[in-house]
């Protein structure tokens, strides 16, 4: 699907570039012609020489029009071109280089964030971000970490997700209109959006004096100057003029502090601007069908789109008055800073209280386009089913590791109710990445995307992790003492009653192998509650034994290896019983530490 796009994609690109060239080669040719018959005309003071000079500058004022048409065009194309690219970087395993957002920072200390690369490099996130707002990546970051688990509001956005992964056409053109966006760091955008925000909490007045300013002064300005220019006493005139322009400009200079501070943070909105009221329009214009993106569309209406092109005239406006020259024509004549400042402050008051929630509604449209990733890029994919229970509960069919390349990953079938699943295996055979497979499809669930599994059932639970748990020295924390702090917050979450899924990693790897199987015995025995559903893998066969052991609710699953010429081979599938076979001594004798 995604090679189509960017083959016609290329094609267009070509067109466009080559018929820019030839637009180039005629501007010349016009520009040329029109000198020469000016320099003909004047010289032989012929006045048709002269039309037609005006006529060749009129034909290359109207080809440079086109051509900054047509360059807008190709750079449209250039970043729908980007967008698919990503999009096929996700099929072979390059979109690992894509940036890494800072929006992950206030996660970063909720434990599964690390645990099932949520967050950060080669993460969950890194993978299925397709947002250029800083309100998308930073949207996309709370869905994933702290969706809203209540099965309704689920649903609601699972509707809105299909619907757009249907809508690709619509998608590649929402990236494409904001890919430029991109240009400026997710800090920089951050900085100055929280800026503009800032400003407009800022109530700002005019004084009657800087009213009386702004108009009737220019008005006297222009009036004399049109006096001047017609020969109507021109002396007085022509004093008359400088001397209001001269008012003019020291009003200017007097205030320029005052103004400059004010609008500073519109000066900084000017790349963002355009790229909102784009995907603003495209969201107002395409006709949805869930409840969900109508919800979004109506939050935005006509008044958000006529808002943000007076507030792109606006920062337009604002950047003109940066050109030295223009600056000071300008404000000689009309007053011009102050103008801006009062554009800006009538736009202010009408729309300070809404602007936040156009900016959060166009980033939850490109979050939800993000969670429809994997429909897009993927063969194995499925919209969950949300159960409707108190208890927890994952029925899953041909369950894969989103993160890992298709070819390469491996699907298992998997159903477990409120119990708890201990996982045996060797080593490298895939324990770790089963109980990651299962957390990072639960936390694609949630959000109301699409998981890696062609089919899979869960009901709603609080997802707890201890995979990698990892010791703090400036705090005097152990890896083992880390584990149990992770451990203790499940504990504390399961007094409250509510569903939750445990997934434990070799639980107390960091201490004896007495006090181990000790400890993780208690452990799964406590946590073992009828809201409590829990997952370990564990090295110790011993913890295999809770299985038989009266009220235990335990099942054993395991990992196996085979061996073809020394080398050893897994398959990766995930079976019922306790493991009976281990590799340790033969991967020691593969690395020369054993003879």
């Amino acid at each position: 699907m995604f090679q189509t796009h960017l083959e016609d994609c290329k094609k267009k690109i070509e067109a466009i570039r080559s018929l820019r060239g030839r637009l180039s080669f005629w501007r010349l040719i016009s520009s040329m012609t029109a000198i020469l018959l000016f320099c003909f005309g004047y010289s032989q003071t012929k006045i048709g020489y002269m039309l037609l000079s005006a006529a060749a500058v009129a034909g290359f004022a109207l080809l440079v029009s086109y051509d900054h048409k047509i360059r807008s065009q190709l750079t449209y194309l250039t970043d729908r071109k980007s967008v698919i690219q990503d999009h096929c970087a996700r099929m072979d395993d390059s979109w690992k280089q894509f940036p890494i957002h800072s929006c992950a920072d206030p996660y970063k200390s909720d434990a599964k964030s690390g645990d099932l690369d949520i967050l950060g490099k080669h993460s969950l996130y890194q993978y299925l971000c397709t947002a250029s707002t800083v309100f998308g990546q930073d949207q996309l970051a709370r869905l994933l970490i702290r969706p809203d688990r209540r099965p309704a509001q689920i649903r609601e956005r699972q509707k809105a997700v299909k619907e757009l992964a249907q809508k690709t056409d619509f998608t590649l053109h929402f990236e494409a209109s904001a890919r430029n966006l991109r240009t400026i760091s997710y800090e920089q955008s951050k900085k100055a959006l929280d800026n503009f925000f800032h400003a407009l909490e800022e109530e700002t007045y005019f004084s009657l004096a800087e009213r009386i300013l702004i108009w009737a002064v220019p008005a006297l300005t222009l009036i004399f100057l049109a006096c001047w220019l017609s020969g109507i006493q021109p002396e007085l005139t022509l004093l008359c003029f400088s001397g209001c322009a001269i008012l003019q400009l020291s009003a200017a200079f007097l205030g320029h502090w005052r103004n400059s501070r004010l609008l500073a943070p519109v000066y900084k909105m000017n790349q963002t601007v355009t790229p909102y009221r784009k995907l603003i329009a495209q969201l107002v214009q395409e006709p949805f069908e869930s409840p969900y993106l109508q919800k979004l569309q109506q939050s935005l209406s006509a008044k958000a789109l006529s808002a943000f092109r007076q507030l792109e005239a606006v920062t337009e406006s604002v950047v003109v008055r940066h050109n030295v020259y223009a600056s000071l024509l300008l404000n000689s004549l009309c007053c011009y800073d102050f103008h801006c400042v009062r554009r800006y402050c009538k736009w202010k008051n009408t729309y300070r209280h809404v602007f936040a929630s156009w900016l959060e509604a166009v980033g939850t449209a490109e979050a939800l386009i993000s969670l429809g990733v994997p429909a897009r890029t993927r063969q194995t994919h499925t919209m969950p089913v949300i159960l409707d229970t108190d208890k927890p509960s994952i029925s899953a069919d041909c369950l894969q590791h989103p993160l890992i390349l298709e070819t390469d990953a491996v699907g298992n079938d998997f159903h477990l109710m409120h119990q708890t699943c201990i996982i045996t295996g060797s080593n490298m055979s895939g324990k770790t990445t089963f109980m990651r497979s299962i957390g990072i499809n639960l936390i694609l669930a949630y959000a109301g995307g699409f998981c890696t599994a062609r089919g899979l059932h869960v009901s709603c639970m609080e997802v707890c992790t201890s995979i990698r748990t990892a010791d703090n020295v400036s705090e005097g924390i152990s890896t083992f003492y880390a584990e149990i702090l992770r451990i203790k917050s499940m504990i504390e979450i399961s007094q409250k009653q509510q569903p939750m899924l445990c997934l434990i990693d070799e639980i107390y790897k960091g201490t004896n192998s007495k006090d181990r199987i000790y400890a993780a015995r208690e452990t799964v025995k406590n946590l073992a509650k009828p809201y409590t559903a829990t997952i370990l893998t564990t090295h110790d066969m011993e913890l295999c034994d809770l299985e038989q052991e009266p009220g235990m609710d335990a099942e054993n699953y395991y990992f196996m290896e085979h061996y073809e010429k020394e080398q050893i081979l897994f398959d990766y599938k995930i079976r019922r019983g306790r493991c009976t076979t281990a590799n340790a001594r033969h991967l020691l004798r593969m690395a020369g530490i054993l003879q």
